[in-house]
Protein backbone atom coordinates (compact mmCIF):
# COMPACT_ATOMS: atom_id res chain seq x y z
CA UNK A 1 0.00 0.00 0.00
CA UNK A 2 1.52 3.56 -1.07
CA UNK A 3 2.02 6.07 1.66
CA UNK A 4 0.39 9.06 1.89
CA UNK A 5 2.76 12.48 1.30
CA UNK A 6 3.03 14.66 4.39
CA UNK A 7 0.84 17.31 4.74
CA UNK A 8 1.93 19.87 4.86
CA UNK A 9 5.20 18.95 3.24
CA UNK A 10 8.57 20.26 4.39
CA UNK A 11 9.98 22.73 2.00
CA UNK A 12 13.58 21.42 2.32
CA UNK A 13 14.68 23.21 -0.25
CA UNK A 14 13.45 26.81 1.27
CA UNK A 15 15.27 28.21 4.27
CA UNK A 16 14.68 31.30 5.55
CA UNK A 17 17.84 33.17 5.75
CA UNK A 18 19.26 34.08 1.73
CA UNK A 19 22.50 33.14 3.17
CA UNK A 20 24.39 29.89 3.71
CA UNK A 21 25.67 30.61 7.58
CA UNK A 22 24.22 32.83 10.35
CA UNK A 23 27.42 34.95 10.52
CA UNK A 24 26.87 35.82 6.76
CA UNK A 25 23.46 37.17 7.38
CA UNK A 26 24.73 39.08 10.54
CA UNK A 27 26.91 41.00 8.18
CA UNK A 28 24.69 41.49 5.59
CA UNK A 29 22.39 43.31 7.96
CA UNK A 30 25.44 45.32 9.27
CA UNK A 31 26.40 46.29 5.53
CA UNK A 32 22.23 47.80 5.12
CA UNK A 33 23.06 49.80 8.53
CA UNK A 34 25.89 51.62 7.53
CA UNK A 35 24.17 52.27 3.43
CA UNK A 36 20.79 53.31 5.43
CA UNK A 37 21.65 57.15 6.33
CA UNK A 38 23.29 57.72 2.96
CA UNK A 39 19.69 55.62 1.25
CA UNK A 40 17.60 58.03 3.32
CA UNK A 41 19.18 61.19 2.82
CA UNK A 42 19.37 60.29 -1.06
CA UNK A 43 15.55 59.71 -1.18
CA UNK A 44 14.86 63.01 0.38
CA UNK A 45 17.01 64.63 -1.95
CA UNK A 46 14.98 62.73 -5.18
CA UNK A 47 11.41 63.79 -3.10
CA UNK A 48 12.98 67.38 -3.52
CA UNK A 49 13.27 67.17 -7.19
CA UNK A 50 10.24 65.37 -7.77
CA UNK A 51 7.15 67.67 -9.26
CA UNK A 52 4.45 69.39 -7.13
CA UNK A 53 0.97 68.69 -7.90
CA UNK A 54 0.07 72.10 -6.14
CA UNK A 55 3.12 74.32 -6.79
CA UNK A 56 3.41 77.61 -4.30
CA UNK A 57 6.60 79.61 -2.50
CA UNK A 58 5.75 78.10 0.81
CA UNK A 59 6.03 74.42 -0.73
CA UNK A 60 9.66 75.69 -2.44
CA UNK A 61 10.77 76.49 0.69
CA UNK A 62 9.85 73.52 2.29
CA UNK A 63 11.32 71.71 -0.44
CA UNK A 64 14.80 73.72 -0.23
CA UNK A 65 15.13 73.03 3.51
CA UNK A 66 14.35 69.63 3.46
CA UNK A 67 16.96 69.38 0.34
CA UNK A 68 19.79 71.52 2.07
CA UNK A 69 18.90 69.00 5.59
CA UNK A 70 19.37 65.42 3.57
CA UNK A 71 22.42 67.31 1.71
CA UNK A 72 24.26 67.61 5.21
CA UNK A 73 23.30 64.50 6.29
CA UNK A 74 24.43 63.06 3.58
CA UNK A 75 28.21 64.36 3.28
CA UNK A 76 28.67 64.48 7.05
CA UNK A 77 27.56 60.61 8.33
CA UNK A 78 26.01 58.96 5.18
CA UNK A 79 28.96 58.87 3.10
CA UNK A 80 31.77 58.10 5.33
CA UNK A 81 29.29 55.00 6.77
CA UNK A 82 28.22 53.94 2.71
CA UNK A 83 31.66 53.29 1.65
CA UNK A 84 32.54 50.67 4.28
CA UNK A 85 28.71 49.44 4.11
CA UNK A 86 28.90 49.30 0.27
CA UNK A 87 32.21 47.44 -0.06
CA UNK A 88 30.69 44.64 2.63
CA UNK A 89 27.48 44.64 1.07
CA UNK A 90 29.10 43.88 -2.58
CA UNK A 91 31.40 41.25 -1.28
CA UNK A 92 28.36 39.49 0.49
CA UNK A 93 26.07 39.75 -2.87
CA UNK A 94 28.38 36.87 -4.32
CA UNK A 95 26.97 34.21 -1.86
CA UNK A 96 23.68 35.46 -1.51
CA UNK A 97 20.17 33.52 -2.63
CA UNK A 98 18.17 35.67 -4.82
CA UNK A 99 15.59 36.07 -2.40
CA UNK A 100 14.05 35.57 1.20
CA UNK A 101 11.96 33.61 2.29
CA UNK A 102 8.99 33.69 5.21
CA UNK A 103 7.80 30.77 6.48
CA UNK A 104 4.43 30.85 8.21
CA UNK A 105 4.45 30.59 11.72
CA UNK A 106 4.29 27.24 13.68
CA UNK A 107 0.53 27.35 14.67
CA UNK A 108 -0.64 28.04 10.47
CA UNK A 109 -2.48 25.84 9.48
CA UNK A 110 -2.69 25.28 5.44
CA UNK A 111 -6.44 25.02 3.67
CA UNK A 112 -7.41 21.20 3.43
CA UNK A 113 -5.20 19.23 0.93
CA UNK A 114 -7.80 18.77 -2.54
CA UNK A 115 -7.86 15.00 -2.89
CA UNK A 116 -9.95 14.39 -6.16
CA UNK A 117 -12.08 12.18 -7.15
CA UNK A 118 -13.81 12.78 -3.85
CA UNK A 119 -13.82 16.13 -3.97
CA UNK A 120 -13.85 16.89 -7.66
CA UNK A 121 -12.99 20.07 -8.20
CA UNK A 122 -11.09 22.80 -6.52
CA UNK A 123 -10.95 26.65 -7.30
CA UNK A 124 -8.00 28.52 -6.47
CA UNK A 125 -7.45 32.49 -6.18
CA UNK A 126 -4.69 34.61 -7.87
CA UNK A 127 -4.32 38.23 -7.19
CA UNK A 128 -1.51 40.47 -9.28
CA UNK A 129 -0.82 44.13 -8.08
CA UNK A 130 1.39 46.46 -8.57
CA UNK A 131 1.46 48.52 -5.64
CA UNK A 132 4.42 51.04 -5.94
CA UNK A 133 5.95 51.05 -2.94
CA UNK A 134 9.06 52.73 -4.27
CA UNK A 135 12.16 54.83 -1.77
CA UNK A 136 9.10 57.46 -0.87
CA UNK A 137 11.45 59.89 -2.81
CA UNK A 138 11.05 58.11 -5.99
CA UNK A 139 7.29 57.39 -5.28
CA UNK A 140 6.19 61.27 -5.73
CA UNK A 141 7.31 60.86 -9.31
CA UNK A 142 4.13 58.66 -9.69
CA UNK A 143 2.24 61.14 -7.74
CA UNK A 144 2.67 58.85 -4.60
CA UNK A 145 4.21 59.49 -1.07
CA UNK A 146 4.06 58.31 2.19
CA UNK A 147 5.12 54.47 1.33
CA UNK A 148 5.64 52.98 4.82
CA UNK A 149 2.03 54.32 5.17
CA UNK A 150 0.58 52.96 2.09
CA UNK A 151 2.07 49.58 2.51
CA UNK A 152 0.44 49.63 6.22
CA UNK A 153 -3.13 50.41 4.68
CA UNK A 154 -2.24 47.76 1.50
CA UNK A 155 -1.64 45.15 3.93
CA UNK A 156 -5.23 45.62 5.65
CA UNK A 157 -6.93 45.14 2.43
CA UNK A 158 -5.43 42.24 1.61
CA UNK A 159 -6.20 40.63 4.86
CA UNK A 160 -9.48 41.41 4.30
CA UNK A 161 -9.59 39.74 0.89
CA UNK A 162 -8.15 36.45 3.54
CA UNK A 163 -10.96 36.67 5.83
CA UNK A 164 -13.80 34.50 3.70
CA UNK A 165 -11.42 31.87 2.99
CA UNK A 166 -9.21 31.64 6.42
CA UNK A 167 -11.40 28.67 7.62
CA UNK A 168 -12.02 26.64 4.84
CA UNK A 169 -11.37 26.88 1.17
CA UNK A 170 -13.76 28.25 -1.39
CA UNK A 171 -15.70 26.33 -3.28
CA UNK A 172 -16.69 26.31 -6.97
CA UNK A 173 -19.82 27.16 -8.51
CA UNK A 174 -21.04 24.59 -11.19
CA UNK A 175 -19.12 25.16 -14.57
CA UNK A 176 -21.18 27.12 -16.81
CA UNK A 177 -21.76 27.61 -21.01
CA UNK A 178 -19.91 30.20 -22.95
CA UNK A 179 -16.82 32.01 -22.13
CA UNK A 180 -15.28 33.53 -18.68
CA UNK A 181 -16.82 36.63 -17.42
CA UNK A 182 -15.10 39.73 -15.89
CA UNK A 183 -16.62 41.40 -13.09
CA UNK A 184 -15.49 45.35 -11.66
CA UNK A 185 -15.60 45.17 -8.25
CA UNK A 186 -14.16 47.82 -5.17
CA UNK A 187 -13.13 45.28 -2.73
CA UNK A 188 -10.66 42.55 -3.08
CA UNK A 189 -11.29 39.67 -4.53
CA UNK A 190 -12.64 36.98 -1.21
CA UNK A 191 -10.59 33.79 -0.48
CA UNK A 192 -7.42 35.00 -2.06
CA UNK A 193 -4.65 32.00 -2.27
CA UNK A 194 -1.90 33.44 -4.54
CA UNK A 195 -0.95 36.77 -4.29
CA UNK A 196 1.57 38.45 -6.58
CA UNK A 197 2.78 41.82 -6.12
CA UNK A 198 4.99 44.17 -8.18
CA UNK A 199 7.14 47.27 -7.16
CA UNK A 200 7.87 46.12 -3.87
CA UNK A 201 11.13 47.96 -3.81
CA UNK A 202 11.38 49.65 -0.29
CA UNK A 203 12.45 46.99 1.76
CA UNK A 204 11.08 48.36 4.95
CA UNK A 205 7.77 48.21 3.00
CA UNK A 206 8.38 44.85 2.22
CA UNK A 207 9.04 43.80 6.08
CA UNK A 208 5.65 45.70 6.81
CA UNK A 209 3.69 43.58 4.38
CA UNK A 210 5.55 39.95 4.90
CA UNK A 211 4.72 41.04 8.84
CA UNK A 212 1.15 40.97 8.46
CA UNK A 213 0.66 38.49 5.34
CA UNK A 214 2.80 35.54 6.81
CA UNK A 215 0.78 34.78 9.93
CA UNK A 216 -2.74 35.20 7.87
CA UNK A 217 -1.92 33.96 4.59
CA UNK A 218 0.83 31.16 4.57
CA UNK A 219 4.66 31.41 3.42
CA UNK A 220 5.87 34.66 1.57
CA UNK A 221 9.31 35.02 -0.60
CA UNK A 222 10.46 38.58 -0.69
CA UNK A 223 13.55 40.99 -1.30
CA UNK A 224 14.02 39.29 -4.38
CA UNK A 225 16.50 39.59 -6.91
CA UNK A 226 20.60 39.49 -7.68
CA UNK A 227 21.96 42.75 -6.26
CA UNK A 228 25.81 44.29 -6.70
CA UNK A 229 27.57 44.51 -9.47
CA UNK A 230 26.62 41.95 -12.31
CA UNK A 231 27.97 40.33 -15.41
CA UNK A 232 27.56 43.26 -18.13
CA UNK A 233 29.07 44.91 -15.97
CA UNK A 234 25.91 45.99 -14.53
CA UNK A 235 25.08 47.89 -10.87
CA UNK A 236 22.07 46.54 -9.55
CA UNK A 237 20.85 48.71 -6.04
CA UNK A 238 17.24 47.61 -6.01
CA UNK A 239 15.74 44.54 -6.53
CA UNK A 240 13.10 43.21 -8.63
CA UNK A 241 10.48 44.52 -6.15
CA UNK A 242 8.35 41.20 -6.10
CA UNK A 243 6.54 39.60 -3.32
CA UNK A 244 4.84 36.20 -3.80
CA UNK A 245 2.35 34.90 -0.93
CA UNK A 246 0.79 32.21 -0.83
CA UNK A 247 -2.29 30.18 1.34
CA UNK A 248 -0.47 26.68 0.11
CA UNK A 249 3.03 25.46 1.04
CA UNK A 250 5.69 26.10 -1.15
CA UNK A 251 7.84 23.35 -2.25
CA UNK A 252 10.48 25.31 -4.09
CA UNK A 253 11.57 28.99 -5.69
CA UNK A 254 14.22 29.88 -8.23
CA UNK A 255 14.36 33.88 -9.29
CA UNK A 256 16.51 34.39 -12.86
CA UNK A 257 17.60 37.87 -13.34
CA UNK A 258 16.91 39.44 -16.95
CA UNK A 259 20.23 40.37 -18.25
CA UNK A 260 18.89 43.28 -20.88
CA UNK A 261 17.50 47.01 -19.06
CA UNK A 262 18.03 50.34 -19.88
CA UNK A 263 17.15 53.82 -18.42
CA UNK A 264 15.09 53.70 -15.47
CA UNK A 265 15.05 50.07 -15.07
CA UNK A 266 18.82 49.77 -15.50
CA UNK A 267 19.40 50.08 -11.84
CA UNK A 268 16.46 47.23 -10.99
CA UNK A 269 16.69 43.68 -10.76
CA UNK A 270 13.69 42.79 -13.06
CA UNK A 271 13.74 38.79 -13.89
CA UNK A 272 11.09 36.00 -13.07
CA UNK A 273 10.34 34.59 -9.68
CA UNK A 274 9.09 30.66 -10.48
CA UNK A 275 7.48 28.64 -7.02
CA UNK A 276 6.05 25.32 -6.65
CA UNK A 277 3.30 25.06 -4.61
CA UNK A 278 1.71 21.88 -3.63
CA UNK A 279 -2.56 21.58 -3.73
CA UNK A 280 -3.51 18.48 -3.25
CA UNK A 281 -3.14 14.40 -3.18
CA UNK A 282 -4.43 12.25 -5.78
CA UNK A 283 -4.33 8.29 -5.41
CA UNK A 284 -1.20 8.77 -3.11
CA UNK A 285 0.78 11.25 -5.68
CA UNK A 286 1.07 15.29 -5.12
CA UNK A 287 -0.68 17.41 -7.23
CA UNK A 288 1.32 20.84 -7.87
CA UNK A 289 0.73 23.90 -9.42
CA UNK A 290 3.74 26.51 -10.65
CA UNK A 291 3.18 30.27 -10.16
CA UNK A 292 5.64 33.00 -12.35
CA UNK A 293 5.61 36.58 -10.97
CA UNK A 294 7.15 39.09 -13.02
CA UNK A 295 7.47 42.24 -13.92
CA UNK A 296 8.79 43.36 -17.24
CA UNK A 297 10.84 46.45 -18.44
CA UNK A 298 9.23 49.55 -18.34
CA UNK A 299 9.94 52.10 -21.03
CA UNK A 300 6.93 52.47 -23.32
CA UNK A 301 9.19 52.74 -26.68
CA UNK A 302 11.39 49.69 -25.40
CA UNK A 303 9.29 47.10 -27.59
CA UNK A 304 12.22 44.86 -28.44
CA UNK A 305 13.89 44.81 -25.21
CA UNK A 306 10.37 43.49 -23.42
CA UNK A 307 10.15 40.72 -26.02
CA UNK A 308 13.58 39.22 -25.71
CA UNK A 309 12.46 39.42 -21.85
CA UNK A 310 9.44 37.21 -22.74
CA UNK A 311 11.46 34.99 -24.79
CA UNK A 312 13.76 34.32 -21.79
CA UNK A 313 11.41 34.18 -18.94
CA UNK A 314 9.36 31.40 -21.04
CA UNK A 315 12.21 29.05 -21.10
CA UNK A 316 13.20 29.45 -17.55
CA UNK A 317 9.58 28.73 -16.71
CA UNK A 318 9.73 25.81 -18.91
CA UNK A 319 13.26 24.92 -17.35
CA UNK A 320 11.97 25.48 -14.11
CA UNK A 321 8.99 23.25 -14.11
CA UNK A 322 10.91 20.46 -15.88
CA UNK A 323 13.36 20.61 -12.86
CA UNK A 324 11.29 20.64 -10.20
CA UNK A 325 7.94 18.04 -11.10
CA UNK A 326 8.59 14.65 -9.87
CA UNK A 327 8.11 11.92 -12.52
CA UNK A 328 4.92 11.01 -10.04
CA UNK A 329 3.40 14.55 -9.05
CA UNK A 330 0.34 15.66 -11.08
CA UNK A 331 0.06 19.29 -12.50
CA UNK A 332 -3.05 21.29 -11.40
CA UNK A 333 -2.09 24.47 -13.11
CA UNK A 334 0.57 27.05 -14.39
CA UNK A 335 0.11 30.48 -13.88
CA UNK A 336 2.56 33.22 -15.40
CA UNK A 337 0.98 36.61 -13.93
CA UNK A 338 2.47 40.39 -13.06
CA UNK A 339 3.02 43.97 -15.12
CA UNK A 340 4.14 43.09 -18.56
CA UNK A 341 4.12 46.63 -19.07
CA UNK A 342 2.54 46.72 -22.63
CA UNK A 343 -1.50 46.22 -23.62
CA UNK A 344 -3.29 44.59 -26.04
CA UNK A 345 -5.30 47.95 -27.60
CA UNK A 346 -2.50 50.27 -29.33
CA UNK A 347 -0.06 49.89 -32.51
CA UNK A 348 3.13 51.20 -30.00
CA UNK A 349 3.25 47.36 -28.37
CA UNK A 350 2.50 45.35 -31.23
CA UNK A 351 5.30 43.54 -31.17
CA UNK A 352 4.67 42.36 -27.85
CA UNK A 353 0.76 41.48 -28.68
CA UNK A 354 1.81 38.91 -31.31
CA UNK A 355 4.45 37.23 -28.89
CA UNK A 356 4.37 33.45 -28.78
CA UNK A 357 3.67 33.46 -25.13
CA UNK A 358 0.04 33.69 -26.11
CA UNK A 359 0.55 30.22 -27.95
CA UNK A 360 1.72 29.17 -24.48
CA UNK A 361 -0.36 30.47 -21.57
CA UNK A 362 -4.02 31.79 -21.73
CA UNK A 363 -5.05 35.32 -21.22
CA UNK A 364 -8.57 34.97 -20.45
CA UNK A 365 -8.99 38.91 -21.38
CA UNK A 366 -7.55 38.51 -24.97
CA UNK A 367 -9.87 37.42 -27.86
CA UNK A 368 -6.68 38.06 -30.35
CA UNK A 369 -4.07 40.66 -31.10
CA UNK A 370 -5.71 43.88 -30.34
CA UNK A 371 -8.93 42.40 -29.40
CA UNK A 372 -10.47 42.06 -26.25
CA UNK A 373 -13.19 40.83 -24.35
CA UNK A 374 -15.98 43.35 -24.05
CA UNK A 375 -15.37 43.54 -20.28
CA UNK A 376 -11.78 43.71 -19.70
CA UNK A 377 -10.45 47.04 -18.53
CA UNK A 378 -7.19 49.06 -18.57
CA UNK A 379 -5.65 48.56 -14.95
CA UNK A 380 -2.97 52.05 -14.94
CA UNK A 381 -4.73 55.14 -13.92
CA UNK A 382 -3.87 58.40 -14.70
CA UNK A 383 -1.21 60.01 -12.18
CA UNK A 384 -1.97 63.01 -12.77
CA UNK A 385 -5.62 62.66 -11.12
CA UNK A 386 -4.63 60.04 -8.47
CA UNK A 387 -5.77 62.49 -5.55
CA UNK A 388 -8.84 63.27 -6.69
CA UNK A 389 -11.51 62.37 -4.37
CA UNK A 390 -12.91 60.19 -6.74
CA UNK A 391 -9.72 58.17 -7.58
CA UNK A 392 -9.08 57.70 -3.71
CA UNK A 393 -12.56 56.30 -2.99
CA UNK A 394 -13.32 52.18 -4.12
CA UNK A 395 -16.61 52.98 -4.43
CA UNK A 396 -16.33 55.84 -6.59
CA UNK A 397 -13.66 55.07 -8.96
CA UNK A 398 -15.43 51.66 -9.38
CA UNK A 399 -18.71 54.03 -10.59
CA UNK A 400 -16.60 56.29 -12.47
CA UNK A 401 -14.80 53.51 -14.40
CA UNK A 402 -18.06 51.99 -15.33
CA UNK A 403 -18.64 54.82 -17.74
CA UNK A 404 -16.57 55.80 -20.62
CA UNK A 405 -16.38 59.87 -19.38
CA UNK A 406 -14.93 58.01 -16.05
CA UNK A 407 -12.48 56.08 -18.18
CA UNK A 408 -11.23 58.94 -20.32
CA UNK A 409 -10.86 60.77 -17.11
CA UNK A 410 -8.82 58.15 -14.91
CA UNK A 411 -7.26 55.30 -17.03
CA UNK A 412 -4.62 56.36 -18.33
CA UNK A 413 -4.36 57.05 -22.07
CA UNK A 414 -1.97 55.51 -24.98
CA UNK A 415 1.82 56.11 -24.89
CA UNK A 416 2.80 59.21 -26.20
CA UNK A 417 -0.76 60.90 -26.26
CA UNK A 418 -1.38 58.33 -29.33
CA UNK A 419 -5.35 57.80 -30.40
CA UNK A 420 -7.35 55.81 -28.14
CA UNK A 421 -9.36 53.15 -28.88
CA UNK A 422 -13.60 53.57 -29.36
CA UNK A 423 -14.78 52.80 -26.79
CA UNK A 424 -11.88 53.36 -24.60
CA UNK A 425 -11.38 51.16 -22.26
CA UNK A 426 -7.64 51.84 -20.97
CA UNK A 427 -4.77 50.12 -21.03
CA UNK A 428 -4.33 46.41 -19.58
CA UNK A 429 -0.70 45.94 -18.50
CA UNK A 430 -1.20 43.49 -15.55
CA UNK A 431 -2.03 40.16 -16.51
CA UNK A 432 -2.74 36.66 -15.24
CA UNK A 433 -2.48 34.01 -17.62
CA UNK A 434 -2.76 30.28 -17.53
CA UNK A 435 -2.32 26.64 -18.94
CA UNK A 436 -2.28 23.01 -18.19
CA UNK A 437 -0.86 19.80 -19.22
CA UNK A 438 -2.31 18.68 -22.44
CA UNK A 439 -3.40 15.22 -21.71
CA UNK A 440 -2.93 15.29 -17.72
CA UNK A 441 -5.78 14.01 -15.37
CA UNK A 442 -6.36 17.26 -14.45
CA UNK A 443 -7.94 20.58 -16.61
CA UNK A 444 -7.60 24.00 -15.04
CA UNK A 445 -10.96 26.70 -17.07
CA UNK A 446 -11.42 30.14 -15.90
CA UNK A 447 -14.58 30.83 -13.22
CA UNK A 448 -14.35 34.68 -13.22
CA UNK A 449 -11.71 37.30 -13.84
CA UNK A 450 -11.71 40.85 -11.02
CA UNK A 451 -10.81 43.96 -11.43
CA UNK A 452 -10.05 45.69 -8.16
CA UNK A 453 -10.60 49.45 -7.30
CA UNK A 454 -9.86 48.56 -3.48
CA UNK A 455 -6.23 49.93 -3.71
CA UNK A 456 -7.65 53.44 -4.72
CA UNK A 457 -5.01 55.96 -3.71
CA UNK A 458 -2.85 54.00 -2.50
CA UNK A 459 -1.28 52.91 -5.87
CA UNK A 460 -1.35 54.11 -9.55
CA UNK A 461 -2.96 50.20 -11.05
CA UNK A 462 -5.87 48.35 -10.30
CA UNK A 463 -5.69 45.02 -8.84
CA UNK A 464 -6.46 42.42 -11.11
CA UNK A 465 -7.44 38.75 -10.15
CA UNK A 466 -8.34 35.35 -11.59
CA UNK A 467 -10.38 32.80 -10.40
CA UNK A 468 -9.58 29.44 -11.82
CA UNK A 469 -11.18 26.03 -11.53
CA UNK A 470 -9.42 23.10 -11.84
CA UNK A 471 -11.30 20.08 -12.29
CA UNK A 472 -11.01 16.14 -13.18
CA UNK A 473 -12.33 14.97 -16.48
CA UNK A 474 -15.51 12.98 -16.62
CA UNK A 475 -13.29 10.02 -18.40
CA UNK A 476 -10.46 10.46 -15.69
CA UNK A 477 -12.62 10.28 -12.02
CA UNK A 478 -14.10 7.19 -13.88
CA UNK A 479 -10.81 5.73 -14.73
CA UNK A 480 -8.95 6.11 -11.65
CA UNK A 481 -5.74 4.79 -11.60
CA UNK A 482 -5.35 3.50 -15.26
CA UNK A 483 -5.83 7.21 -16.39
CA UNK A 484 -3.77 8.33 -13.98
CA UNK A 485 -0.67 5.70 -15.20
CA UNK A 486 -1.56 6.22 -18.78
CA UNK A 487 -0.94 10.04 -18.43
CA UNK A 488 2.63 9.19 -16.51
CA UNK A 489 3.20 7.12 -19.49
CA UNK A 490 2.81 9.40 -22.51
CA UNK A 491 4.75 12.48 -19.74
CA UNK A 492 7.77 9.09 -20.23
CA UNK A 493 8.46 9.33 -16.60
CA UNK A 494 9.67 13.37 -17.29
CA UNK A 495 11.04 14.53 -14.15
Amino acid sequence: MQSQPDWPPVPGALRPSPFPHPLLNALHGLARVLLFPAYWALDQLLGCWAPMARPSCLKWLSAAARAGAAFLLLVLIGLPLALPGLLLWQLLQTCRRPFCYQPPPQYWAPPEPWRPPAEPARCFSFLSANLCLLPDGLARFSNLQHTQRRAEAVSALLLAGLQSSRYGTMGCSPPGPGAPCGVLIAAMPAGLDFVCLQEVFDLRAARRLVSRLAPSLGPVLYDVGTFGLQPGPHLKLLGSGLLLASRYPLLRAAFRSFPYARREDALASKGLLSAQAQVGILNGHRIVGFLHCTHLHAPSEDGPLRCKQLTLLLDWAEQFEAESRNSDEIVAFSVLLGDLNFDNCTLDNAQEQEHKLFSRFRDPCRLGTRREQPWALGTVLNTSRLHHSVACSPEMLRRALEQEEGRHRYLAGPPHGGRRTKPWRGRRLDYITYRGVPGGPLSPEVEQVTFSTALAGLTDHLAVGLRLRVSMPWESRHAGDSCEAGWKDRQGGKA
